[in-house]
């Protein structure tokens, strides 16, 4: 045989091994179902949506001339999961109280002292009457609500 009979065999040959060992290839030869890795790749950790705010603001001049609208909008109606952050936008010093401390997670601020605030976050479903326990006229409603 000549080289070039040669060369031509073993390339025939080459090609016809390969044709028939490239379909088991792909299935890695077997009829049994493979198996998933024991260790797959991680996967990234889902982060945590930013907390939204709600202000409340006890607006200037509260204890004198507000009355019921003291606390701004009325009711002051916040979302489960939100933080409820009281503002002082007042020059004096006020307390805000829940009327019904068992309805949400509100009980009642600390003495907020003119332009100082304070934040709570709602987690419980209810609805309260709010006031301001040194000025009794300052009154309103505080509302905890899905979304």
């Amino acid at each position: 045989m000549s080289n070039t009979r040669h060369l031509l065999f073993a390339i025939a040959a080459i090609t016809a091994l390969a044709a028939s060992t490239l379909p088991m290839a792909g299935c890695g030869g077997s009829d049994t179902p493979r198996t998933p890795s024991p260790n797959p790749l991680p996967q990234p950790t889902p982060q945590p949506s930013p907390m939204t705010t709600a202000t409340a603001y006890i607006l200037p001049n509260a204890a004198t001339s507000r009355g019921d609208w003291a606390f701004g909008d009325e009711p002051v109606v916040i979302y489960k999961g939100e933080r409820l952050r009281w503002v002082n936008a007042d020059t004096i010093a006020h307390v805000v109280v829940a009327d019904s401390p068992d309805a949400t997670d509100f009980r009642k601020t600390d003495e907020l002292r003119g332009g100082s605030e304070q934040s709570f976050v709602m987690n419980k479903l209810g609805t309260t009457g709010i006031h301001c326990s040194i000025h009794p006229n300052m009154t309103g409603t505080l509302i905890v609500r899905e979304r």
